[in-house]
């Protein structure tokens, strides 16, 4: 290989990572990445110095797409799983009949009834 079959090939290698820091620049601004990622991401994608001293480490919540869904699923555990909406599901749950649960209660009662508790053993 040449020289200039060597530079030729630099030169294409750095115009494809410069395409794919454009690509995730695209992406990282659909997921809400933070701004230092995008700021490098630009500046790596137009060919120009950039710091990746402030890049790592970098946590998902830090982007505004997961921070999202996790407000929406805190939302939807404090409206369902608590306080009096998951009194009344229970409450409406166990009111439900079926066969099943009669013939259980019929056979629990050919058993003398539900099982007493025993107190514990004294020493």
């Amino acid at each position: 290989m040449t020289m200039d079959q060597h530079i030729a090939r630099l030169r294409a290698r750095v115009a494809d990572l410069e395409a794919l820091c454009a690509a995730a620049y695209q992406f990282g601004g659909a997921v809400g990445a933070p701004e230092v990622w995008l700021d490098a991401l630009w500046e790596a994608s137009q060919g120009n110095a950039f710091s990746t001293e402030r890049l790592l480490p970098v946590l998902a919540e830090e982007c505004d797409a997961v921070a999202n869904l996790h407000k929406q699923l805190e939302d939807v555990r404090r409206i369902v799983a608590v306080g009096p909406a998951a009194a009344e599901l229970g409450r409406v749950g166990g009111q439900r009949t079926s066969a099943a649960k009669r013939r259980a209660a019929r056979a629990n009662g050919r058993k003398g009834g539900r099982p007493r508790e025993q107190a514990a053993p004294v020493r």
